[in-house]
């Protein structure tokens, strides 16, 4: 049985198997991504004889392979190009049989969004590393998260501390990107969400709410209260600046202006003589206009709309509106309504790796099949799948590819299954190693037994930094986790991978775990002694070695300022 992830639409597995796992390509390509793409593919020059015929346009694909040729035909490049991705699945099996494969994509969009603000600036080389996975896995757009991290005028005595993405970085991300088939979307806040910029003191004036002075707690305070104020003149030209020294290094027709979570425009504003809806549609409106006076098409994250549905009509009609949910029940309604009023939507479902360092497994398998089948069902263009960095971004890139894969599959075949079966695809094709999926789901489940936010904030209390009562941390009993962390570290230590990066970043994250755990314990009044089994110390020094060989420094000190402290209480 071949194991391929996205699940191919057909497959007729035929008589014979091929001679040599290898081919040869004589022909000339006039698209020269794909000239490359083939060079992924094993080549002898008595290897099967490949041809390759490649349409105008469009994603779809045919392959034959039989003992001694194989044959492409492809309704454009994108098509030649995942028809490839096929190819170079089926030869990581021992033994390739004769077959014919047509296939093609149920979503014409099928993104991945990941997070660079809140705590992790990926190097060029982590970033070229995930695009590849996504290449391989047939996604086709990728947007970064960006608040602040880009060296625009407005921030630049801040980024140095924080570490930024430069025009340089984007651009060649941006090429990269399109050598692979997959448009490089740009995604700015441009309403909400402006946490440094509003923080500075020759912006603050511009915060919706004037008297708000911030908490102790920085992951929580960027969270939230740091909506741009619309009734202020200068708010839409410090956002038309940000857009203008943006946009110029993407070569894509679209842009995501993000406007989610502005809920101070309602703190601030009900009651007064200012609708906050009303506020809120309207400052949209003059964004979008900017961008179409550049030919830029835009998206927006769908919140605040449905929140406020007589204000949709408002909205251009060429808009896409992001419509995102996170849970392992997401209301269908939502989606219903934007189908209901003929626009385009598309779905966005998360990794759920938020707050934690290892992805939640459970709740993001539920929540993206759930999302991609609604949005199926719906008419929805597309899937753009989310990676959240909330409270320091401490989950790793590694871990949270169960989450991107699963959104690459059930977005190409929205048929897809979860379960023992696709576990099995996921060690073969993603992890290269039989029982990864099992650790993962072991490491995912330890995660599960504490509130990594919920540590953050009760040292705060602790601290006597604020005034509040303690919130529930430990949801297991540090026994419990200490002991199944004491059983991953020995399995995990004596074994190697052939991506060991993956076994690596499981072992880290569990003994993380087990030091939040730890901490939360013997702080907590009136706990019972425990003998400790991890070391805050030792454990930091390798997860700043692993954060710094794929991140810039970003966030890192000031995690480890927060253990630090957590240590000293």
């Amino acid at each position: 049985m071949l194991k391929l992830i996205p699940e191919v639409k057909t497959l007729q597995i035929g008589e014979g198997t091929l001679t040599k796992k290898a081919v040869c390509f004589n022909g000339t390509l006039a698209d020269g991504r794909l000239t490359k793409a083939l060079k992924a593919l094993p080549t002898a020059n008595d290897g099967a004889e490949l041809t390759v015929e490649v349409g105008n346009e469009g994603e779809g694909y045919e392959l034959w392979i039989e003992e001694n040729a194989i044959r492409i035909k492809a309704q454009g490049p994108a098509g030649a190009f995942y028809a490839i991705q096929t190819l170079r699945q089926i030869f990581c099996h021992d033994t390739v049989p004769c077959l014919y494969i047509k296939d093609c994509p149920d979503f014409a969009y099928r993104g991945f969004y990941h997070d660079v603000t809140r705590g992790k600036v990926p190097n060029l080389t982590s970033m070229k590393w995930l695009i590849d996975q996504m290449a391989y896995f047939k996604m086709n757009s990728l947007q970064l998260y960006v608040e602040h991290v880009f060296e625009f005028e407005e921030t630049k005595d801040l980024i140095q501390k924080t570490g930024y993405l430069t025009k340089e970085d984007l651009r060649e991300l941006d090429a990269y990107c399109k050598e692979n088939f997959i448009e490089f979307v740009p995604s700015l806040s441009t309403f909400g969400h402006l946490f440094e910029l509003l923080n500075q003191e020759k912006y603050a004036h511009l915060r919706v709410l004037k008297d708000y002075k911030g908490h102790p707690n920085r992951w929580f305070d960027r969270m939230a209260h740091h909506t741009i104020d619309p009734l202020q003149p200068e708010s839409i030209e410090v956002i038309k600046s940000l857009i203008d020294q943006y946009a110029p290094n993407f070569e894509t027709n679209l842009f995501n202006i993000c406007c989610d979570e502005t809920f101070d425009l309602t703190q601030a504003y009900k009651g007064t003589e200012h609708d906050p809806a009303k506020l809120y549609v309207d400052f949209v409106k003059q964004i979008i206009a900017h961008l179409k006076s550049k030919g830029k098409q835009v998206m927006m994250w769908a919140d605040i709309l449905l929140k406020h549905p007589e204000t949709i009509a408002e909205i251009p009609e060429d808009t896409y509106f992001l419509n995102w949910h996170y849970s392992s029940n997401p209301p269908e309604q939502d989606i219903i309504r934007f189908a209901e009023m003929g626009r385009k939507q598309i779905v966005c479902p998360g990794t759920s790796i938020w707050n934690r360092f290892c992805e939640q497994t459970a709740e993001a398998e539920k929540n993206i099949s759930l999302m991609a089948e609604y949005g199926y069902k719906h008419g929805a263009v597309g899937v753009l799948n989310t990676n959240w960095g909330d409270f320091g971004h401490t989950c790793s890139l590694e871990l949270s590819m169960y989450g991107m894969v699963l959104g690459a599959a059930k977005s190409w075949t929205v048929a897809t299954q979860t379960g023992d079966a696709f576990d099995a695809l996921m060690d073969f094709q993603c992890y290269h190693h039989e029982g990864a999926m099992a650790t993962l789901r072991e490491v995912s489940e330890l995660n599960d037994g504490i509130y990594y936010s919920g540590l953050c904030v009760n040292y705060f209390r602790l601290a006597k930094l604020v005034d509040e009562p303690l919130s529930t941390t430990l949801v297991k009993s540090i026994g419990e986790i200490q002991e199944r962390y004491i059983a991953l570290r020995d399995r995990l230590s004596d074994e190697v991978w052939e991506k060991d990066e993956f076994r690596k970043e499981m072992l880290l994250a569990a003994e993380a775990v087990c030091v939040s755990a730890e901490l939360a314990h013997v702080h907590w009044p009136d706990a019972e002694p425990i003998e400790r089994v991890t070391d805050t110390a030792s454990w930091l020094a390798k997860y700043r070695a692993s954060w710094m060989a794929r991140n810039k420094e970003s966030e890192l000190p000031r995690i480890e300022a927060f253990f630090d402290a957590c240590e000293k209480l």
